[in-house]
């Protein structure tokens, strides 16, 4: 329980000061308890808490915001139009809807294809959860709404294509315009992208890879979507992440700092190329049929409007930019410890992701057991940081930190990740020094056979069938205690769950060197049927 904030510091329900390093969801950009914030919210409210903005009426906070907004951006990139939301989710939402708007007026309603990447994060909405590339968030809430794809991502640690950088020639950038000439150009409709993978592991971009996706939208007349809820206002180091890294944007996505959290607000920019042929192609009675209650909350509106002042007036991206490089140069002692596979980030957002084994990248087999060891340790220790994508622990502090509370984070972080250690390492190191095979059928008839604990598998009752290859197939009958194991001539039709895979990533994952989170988050495993009682595998040593 969180109960009181101050600066960069919070305290919880026990009296505990602890430091705010993920500045509650990425949010708190200029700290708790700010006054400027706290009168503008009064001010507003006690002149006007709330009305519509629908049927052509405003009120002054969201037009003032809207201005500041097209202000902030680079004139040449033509970001002037604003509509807004309560959050991220729906800021995406809306500008997914007004791609198919664009594309339907110009007469091109086959352009319906929204493609965004594996491990990014666009919220969880029916549409926003089906561009969101984290796996595990799909569980249970299927059917997913078609006119969504997924492509690589620049996850240079653990690359889905198994290349490197920087002889792989941006592969992952690449994988767009591999799909468009899969599909033809004349369906993408939009790429949706955060300048910085935020909850899938903070994973920042290589050299040129912006610049790469710039180019090929261009060639194919694809949209490209700046998802900057978590990277905007400050985060990276510069006011906006695709500043960072620049490339143009023809959208964008705004939450998070947008208010830094005092009031849920979010808003989708558009470029005027964009809005210009809605409103002049628009049937003359038919309006844009779009909008939610609280869109253009004035008390909302009147909190981001302070909330940006302090941002400019302090200089919080510059700040984020000097403490952020210190806070990176820190991090980088972390790789002392065995677990510590990689350090990464930009600005203040900064990450450590950890292993089993350093040469492998070889993961722990149950998803976030170390990452969550060291949130939790590190909360005892007066840290709040956050568990991400594969084994990631992720820190995203205020703004306004200071470089001396940095190296307390850093130390909290070093003290964790050794207890960490202890606790599980020693376990982890001999689960992956058992014999290691060459061929899948090795698994299932030698190392399966006499891993499977039935106590482990009592109560248990499920077909699971494994096609490797798309023709190699194991199915393993467990029955309350039991196993047994065949191989089918075919695929069998009643089985729980499905598990596909190539020969090649089983043999690794039998081996240790791939654990069962790390290949279905990287998509090197697919599941079919019942993911809830799939997670069994884990368990029971299969995947």
């Amino acid at each position: 329980m969180v109960t009181e904030g101050d600066g960069w510091w919070i305290t919880d329900g026990d009296g505990n000061r602890l430091i705010d390093g993920f500045a509650g969801l990425w949010c708190v950009a200029v700290g708790h308890g700010r006054s400027e914030i706290i009168a503008a919210v009064r001010d507003q409210m006690e002149r006007l808490e709330y009305h519509t903005t629908f049927h052509g009426l405003s009120t002054p906070p969201p037009i003032e915001l809207a201005e500041k907004l097209a202000s902030m951006f680079p004139p040449e990139h033509g970001l002037k139009r604003v509509m807004f939301a309560a959050g991220g989710s729906e800021a995406n939402e809306t500008l997914f809807k007004v791609v198919r708007m664009y594309w339907h007026l110009r007469g091109e309603r086959d352009r319906d294809l929204i493609v965004s990447r594996t491990h990014g994060y666009h919220g969880l909405t029916i549409a926003t959860m089906a561009a969101t590339g984290i796996r595990p968030m799909h569980w249970n809430f299927e059917p997913e709404p078609e006119g969504f794809a997924q492509v690589a991502a620049p996850y240079c640690y653990r690359c889905e294509l198994d290349l490197e950088y920087p002889s792989c020639e941006l592969a992952c950038a690449n994988r767009l315009e591999a799909l468009v000439e899969e599909v033809g150009p004349a369906r993408v409709a939009a790429f949706i992208a955060e300048p910085v993978i935020g909850a899938g592991g903070i994973i920042p971009p290589p050299e040129g890879y912006f610049t790469r996706v710039r180019e090929i939208c261009d060639r194919h007349g694809i949209l490209l979507i700046a998802d900057e809820v978590v990277t905007g206002f400050g985060r990276t180091g510069t006011m906006f992440g695709f500043e960072r890294y620049r490339f143009r944007p023809d959208m964008v996505t705004l939450a998070k700092g947008l208010t830094s959290g005092y009031l849920p607000l979010g808003a989708a920019v558009v470029s005027e190329d964009i809005w210009s042929v809605i409103t002049e192609r628009l049937p003359e009675h038919m309006p844009f049929s779009h909008g939610f209650t609280y869109m253009g909350h004035p008390t909302c509106c009147a909190a981001a409007i302070a909330n940006i002042s302090i941002i400019e007036r302090e200089d919080l991206p510059g700040n984020a930019d000097h403490v952020g490089a210190h806070l990176r140069r820190r991090m980088e002692e972390l790789r002392r410890f065995d677990s510590v596979g990689d350090v990464r980030g930009v600005g203040l957002m900064q990450a450590v992701e950890l292993v089993t084994d350093k040469s492998t990248k070889r993961g722990f087999p149950l998803p976030h057991s170390a990452a969550g060891f060291v949130t939790d340790r590190a909360w005892q220790l007066g840290l709040y940081c956050r568990s991400l994508g594969i084994e990631t622990v992720g820190l995203a502090p205020p703004l306004g930190i200071d470089t001396g509370t940095v190296d307390r984070v850093v130390d909290i972080l070093a003290q964790a990740i050794e207890d960490m250690e202890a606790e599980l390492m020693p376990g982890e190191t001999l689960a992956g020094s058992g014999p290691r095979i060459e061929e899948p059928s090795q698994f299932f008839e030698e190392i399966l056979p006499a891993r499977f604990d039935p106590a482990k598998a009592a109560g248990m009752e499920m077909v699971v069938q494994i096609v490797l290859d798309g023709e190699e197939i194991w199915a393993l009958d467990i029955a309350d205690g039991t196993l047994e194991i065949t191989q089918p001539d075919g695929e069998l039709g009643d089985a729980t769950c499905t598990v596909r895979m190539s020969r090649a990533d089983y043999v690794r994952l039998a081996n240790g060197d791939l654990t069962g989170d790390q290949a279905f988050v990287t998509g090197k495993l697919a599941f079919e049927g019942d993911m809830d009682r799939a997670t069994n595998l884990l368990t029971l040593g299969i995947l």
